[in-house]
């Protein structure tokens, strides 16, 4: 493994045991692969990963190696792990390259972690040292007394559920464990780095990235990767063609003027403000059309607002005279009546002691603005447009969709 400034430590030496099979769960197969070669090539796409460091059992590293080579893994060293697992984080630490920087620590039997996700928590690790993939906790949760009676219902707006990968700056987390007592057990690594009394950041995970744990679980990897699959092949299609044809309907990139005329009508919606987000974009061009919609596990109705403007005219590949139909409010009067372009100036101010929502939409927004001429038109919604009718429809079947996006923005 050739020394780098990101590694990835992927724990693979579990027994396993509540999977109740006579196969160690990361070798397990998952549709014709094994769950450990499905979680490598997941992580192998996160191009920020320099290399990786595989926490194994001594008994498993001739099976290990073997899948190495069958799947062309590279940049890849082994190390044993220990008794408990804190014990095998123990031993990747001090088996990590010292030009190492920043440490991803992932369970191997996490194979459904979204590329997207790995990079935002990449990225806040970097700002804050140490950060961690979260999901809001969706269920009631109730703590238990004896006799299993109920003690109390916690409230569960606050609360998360911890995915992995967890990053941190390499200082951070070998100091963190050095510090850990011996009899002290913890169930994650963000435990170590809290007990120091240093921040760590939650950073949008996803529900799909669930840590096969039980038997039931290798049912619900092989919906997700049913779905995934689906969901691609549907990507696919809606991809305009590479033809002559395409060139015609999106035009290319070229230094022209703003000649093409094009009709865009955009709409957000969300379940719960915040919560379940999605929206939809329609797009009409030369008696072509191309609608686009997508969903996000938590986020806010003026964020899919704002959000699927710049989807909208992200799919613009030079420029042109574009009529923006909208419904928000929001949106349109903020770009029409110069608010935006106003809290840009006054370094994102609305006033001297309240900063503007949305900053990083209303960025891209104003930057891609720069590159059009929008008319921004406001429509009233519900009102038969038909359209903007299509639009919102688009964005309530984005939120109903099981595999919701990361809205990065939205969570700090």
């Amino acid at each position: 493994m050739a020394k780098g400034k990101i590694i990835c430590l992927v724990m693979a030496a579990g027994s396993g045991s509540r999977m109740q099979s006579s196969v160690k769960k990361q070798f397990l197969p998952l549709e014709g692969k094994a769950v450990i070669a499905h979680t490598m090539e997941r992580l192998r796409q996160v191009k920020a990963i320099d290399g990786f460091l595989l926490v194994i059992a001594p008994e498993d590293e001739a099976q290990m190696r073997a899948l190495e080579k069958e799947e062309g893994w590279q940049q890849v060293a082994y190390v044993h792990g220990g008794k408990e697992r804190q014990d095998s984080v123990r031993a990747a630490l001090q088996a990590l390259p010292k030009e190492t920087e920043l440490v991803l620590i992932h369970d191997g039997a996490r194979p459904f972690v979204p590329v997207d996700c790995v990079e935002a928590v990449i990225k806040k690790a970097k700002e804050m040292g140490a950060a961690v993939l979260a999901v809001p906790v969706k269920d009631t949760i109730k703590a238990e007394a004896e006799d299993h009676l109920v003690e109390k219902t916690v409230p569960r707006e606050s609360l998360r559920a911890i995915q992995t990968p967890q990053v941190f700056q390499k200082d951070l987390i070998c100091q963190s464990y050095e510090a850990l007592p011996d009899t002290e057990v913890i169930t994650d690594d963000a435990m170590a780095v809290e007990r120091m009394g240093k921040p760590v950041a939650l950073v949008m995970g996803s529900y799909q990235n669930i840590k096969l744990t039980t038997p039931e679980d290798m049912a619900f990897g092989a919906a997700i990767l049913a779905l995934e699959k689906q969901q691609k092949e549907a990507k696919q299609q809606m991809l305009p063609r590479q033809t002559a044809q395409q060139k015609e309907t999106l035009p290319q990139a070229e230094p022209v003027k703003a000649t093409a005329q094009v009709e865009i009508y955009t709409d957000g919606a969300c379940s719960g403000n915040p919560g379940k987000g999605g929206y939809g974009v329609v797009l009409l061009f030369q008696g072509k059309r191309k609608e686009l919609s997508a969903g996000y596990a938590v986020t806010t109705n003026n964020r899919m607002e704002v959000l699927a403007v710049i989807k909208a005219l992200e799919l613009l590949k030079k420029p042109c005279q574009v009529k923006l139909y909208s419904d928000s409010k929001y949106v349109v009067d903020a770009i029409t009546k110069g608010w935006a372009e106003k809290w840009r100036k006054n370094n994102w101010m609305r006033t001297k002691t309240e900063r503007a929502s949305n900053v990083d939409l209303w960025e891209k927004l104003l930057d891609l603005l720069k590159l059009h001429k929008v008319q921004f038109i406001w429509v009233k919604g519900h009102a038969e447009n038909v359209e903007n009718e299509r639009c919102d429809a688009l964005a309530r079947a984005a939120i109903s969709n099981n595999l919701l996006l990361n809205d990065e923005g939205y969570i700090k």
